[in-house]
């Protein structure tokens, strides 16, 4: 029997109303890829939008206007999911969602500063992996 070459560890997670520290810190131990949703009460596996099937093995540059929203949806369901449609209707494809930029996604696609942040988070994660 093989043990798993991946070891339980701590993660931070900033929960506003669950958290009895001043800064609203809560530590709790995770395996990877998992996270505690404060309105939840089980843990939830993160999707790992790098190796995604629909996507795997597919360079970014190559996807289409509909690519780009699946992955979208699928990079944080909660917070990106409801601007999908705005990729769509942008004709968003790989090559110009690698272009995108906080400023741009905010001005022209409506999204506000935290989603924006947080999609392009993702998409760095896309450069770097490719």
């Amino acid at each position: 029997i093989m043990a798993s070459q991946y070891q339980t560890k701590p993660s931070y997670i900033y929960r506003s109303n669950s958290c009895s520290t001043p800064i609203g810190l809560c530590r709790q131990v995770s395996s990877p890829a998992t996270f505690h949703d404060g309105n939840r009460t089980a843990l939830t596996p993160l999707p790992d939008v790098g190796e995604g099937k629909r996507l795997s093995g597919k360079d970014p540059s190559n996807w289409g206007v509909e690519d780009v929203v699946w992955f979208i949806k699928e990079a944080d369901p909660q917070a990106l999911a409801p601007h999908a449609e705005a990729f769509r209707k942008h004709e968003i494809d790989g090559d110009a969602l690698l272009l995108l930029k906080s400023e741009m996604m905010m001005k022209y696609l409506g999204l506000k500063l935290g989603p924006a942040l947080k999609l392009c988070y993702h998409i760095d994660r896309l450069r770097q992996n490719r």
